[in-house]
């Protein structure tokens, strides 16, 4: 028994040491772009934390097998680059400046969360109602230069009826950055790097 201890512990000794040699996979995450309404201070974080959390890895300070780069300058970067981009094409998508992020950056993995359309409208009627109407409309692009494969996805949530809290835009945003981070399989990609 106690050889076989020592044994399983020679194996997750090398293993871990040999995953530490690997060279950090470098994820880059942009800020959410708001092309809309921008949403109060409390929802903008929330939908901040949504992305943090699908790209996070566990452990990763002692494992080290990812470098997250700096949002502020990788946003910079971006800006810069997409300003560039959009004066030369101005039918040029948020997509196209992926794959010349990733190079400027050295970045292996590109995660740009975008906010297309937010509001909500909540008005009184004449029958002592309150009706509401809400939406949201959200893209995630994942960009992974190890294998360049370009992953686009896109959801969007409405709401027309009496007041509810479930159908306030902000959760109606909730909802739509849920469905594209599962849809894009950024969490799988994320995952996959420790294996």
């Amino acid at each position: 028994m106690k050889k076989f201890f020592v044994a399983l512990f020679t194996v997750i000794l090398f293993s871990t040491l040999a995953s530490a040699e690997a060279t950090p996979v470098r994820i880059a995450r942009l800020p959410i772009i708001f092309q809309s309404t921008v949403p109060d201070e409390d929802t903008c974080s929330e939908l901040e934390t949504k992305i943090a959390r699908a790209v996070h890895i566990p452990l990763n300070g002692t494992l080290q097998l990812a470098e997250y780069l700096p949002m502020k300058n990788s946003a910079q970067v971006f800006n810069d680059l997409w300003q560039e981009m959009h004066s030369q094409n101005k039918k040029a998508k948020l997509q196209d400046a992926m794959r010349p992020l990733a190079q400027k950056l050295d970045a292996d993995i590109i995660v740009c969360p975008v906010l297309k359309d937010y509001g909500q409208v909540v008005m009184p009627t004449a029958w002592n109602e309150t009706i509401m109407h809400s939406y949201a409309r959200v893209e995630l692009i994942v960009f992974d230069r190890r294998n360049d494969t370009l992953t686009y996805k896109k959801a969007a949530q409405s709401y027309n009826d009496s007041y509810h809290p479930h159908g306030t835009a902000t959760q109606l945003a909730k909802i739509c950055f849920d469905r594209v981070i599962d849809d894009s399989k950024l969490r799988q990609l994320i995952h996959d790097i420790r294996n």
